[in-house]
């Protein structure tokens, strides 16, 4: 769509100087908040809620990872309990029962200590370390996805502005032709079939420029949903400087290519370790199969007091009452119902899934390399021609205006001279951002885009 508007604008856009002024006055330009795209890839980085919402789950990895050291220490716990009944009670010191008001205070201290469960907390460890690295990595892809994002749509919306221009630009000019073509059939130096002809080119300028209109607002919606801004504030996109060493990559292999890909690509890295996770996953599952032992440890008091005289609280909760208790637990699994053997199946089923996912974007990445490497290189031979198709234009737009000066050459070749020379400019401008956005795309595909690296 955009390409088609490019060329019917510029096809049919003549020099606006070989003719009269344009006998409208432009509108005052509205006032806009103007934006950098260091400025926007920094909002929709600040605010993007998919970026943010995997911020906050890597603060849950890292609290679990916390939790799976904690296991290695002992768990401790404190009860405790103050009641009063009425009827039938046993004194505690006495053992004989009597139907009285009584009060009864308990408390105790309790601590359990596990000494082997199977390697669950080793196994648990290596599993909340890998899931961390793993929400890590896609923290820091999610990054590289949102600059891409912005880059893609910050340049779209440029491109936009450009073709609107041109539009513009193109419709002016065929209405400064309709007007002088509609004088010359009224005097009858024209026929009147070619003010009906011109016309209708400039109707089919017009509608041009109303859908390069359209397309630049739906794209600045789009940037817009993206950066979380509001729709009622007005931006206008500030252009960088297109500048782009376009030797570097030149230099390397697409072997060499690989290799940078395959050491960068955090999204590859991710799966590793969510295949890594699961592994140990699996050997979590498989504790069920392993007795456990652990110590225990208690200690506590009561206090009971009736209508009967009772010793004191003191006497009672200090001195006569205190018991303590420790000892070991042995646990041995005899049939737990297929549980543990169905934990184990399910998680080596997911990790064998996980691993058949990472060899799949292992050749992906290969690929996505491949591809951006070819369309930048394409890119550059495209700017090279692009840059000889503008001198080449220039140089021709001069002659032929000279000769028309010194009355050697007719407006017509004046004009298509003027056009070609439009071309090219055009052609140069697309060139300059499409190879700017290749080598973001290139740097997307090999993990090594930052914001840092582009204008």
């Amino acid at each position: 769509m955009k390409r088609s508007i490019l060329l019917v604008a510029i096809g049919s856009m003549v020099a606006a100087n070989l003719f009269a002024q344009d006998p409208q006055t432009p509108s005052a330009p509205v006032v806009a908040t103007k934006m950098t795209f260091q400025e926007a890839v920094k909002i929709a980085l600040e605010k993007n809620v998919i970026l943010n919402t995997q911020k906050n789950f890597l603060d849950a990895s890292e609290a679990r990872k916390l939790q799976g050291y904690a296991g290695y220490l002992p768990g401790i716990s404190a009860q405790g309990s103050a009641t009063r009944a009425n009827g039938l009670q046993i004194d505690p010191v006495t053992g004989v029962g009597s139907n009285v008001q009584a009060d009864n205070v308990q408390a105790s201290i309790n601590a359990n200590y596990t000494l082997f469960n199977g390697f669950n907390r080793i196994n648990l460890i290596k599993q909340n370390n890998t899931n961390l690295l793993a929400q890590v990595a896609l923290v820091q892809r999610t990054n590289q996805d949102v600059i891409f994002n912005v880059a893609s749509q910050y340049l779209t919306v440029l491109l936009d502005n450009q073709l609107l221009d041109i539009a513009n630009e193109n419709t002016r000019t065929q209405q400064v032709i309709f007007d002088q073509t509609k004088e010359q059939a009224d005097v009858g130096v024209r026929a009147q079939a070619d003010e009906f002809t011109q016309n209708s080119l400039l109707k089919n300028a017009e509608v041009a420029a109303l859908r390069a209109k359209i397309l630049l607002e739906n794209d600045r919606a789009t940037l817009a949903q993206t950066l979380e801004l509001d729709p009622s504030i007005d931006f206008q996109l500030e252009v960088p400087t297109w500048e782009s060493d376009i030797t570097y990559f030149e230099t390397h292999s697409l072997d060499s290519l690989y290799r940078i890909a395959l050491a960068n690509r955090t999204d590859l890295k991710q799966q590793t370790y969510i295949a890594e996770g699961w592994k140990y996953t699996m050997r979590l599952n498989s504790s069920g199969y392993y007795p456990t032992v652990s110590l225990f440890a208690g200690y506590g008091s009561t206090y009971f007091h009736s209508n009967d005289q009772q010793p004191s609280f003191r006497d009672q909760f200090v001195k006569n009452n205190p018991q303590s208790n420790y000892g070991v637990q042995v646990n041995i699994p005899i049939f737990d119902r297929l549980l543990t053997r169905t934990n184990r199946v399910v998680s080596k089923v997911s990790y064998k899934n996980a691993e058949l996912t990472r060899d799949n974007l292992f050749k992906t990445v290969k690929i996505d390399v491949q591809r951006s490497f070819k369309n930048y290189q394409t890119a550059i031979i495209s700017y090279k021609a692009s840059l000889s198709q503008m001198e080449a234009g220039e140089l021709a737009l001069r002659v032929q205006r000279e000769s028309y000066e010194l009355g050697v050459a007719s407006q017509v070749a004046v004009a298509t001279a003027n056009q070609a020379y439009v071309v090219a400019a055009s052609s140069k401008a697309q060139a300059e951002v499409t190879l700017l956005f290749q080598k973001i795309l290139l740097e997307y595909a090999l993990g090594t885009l930052r914001i840092e690296d582009v204008p």
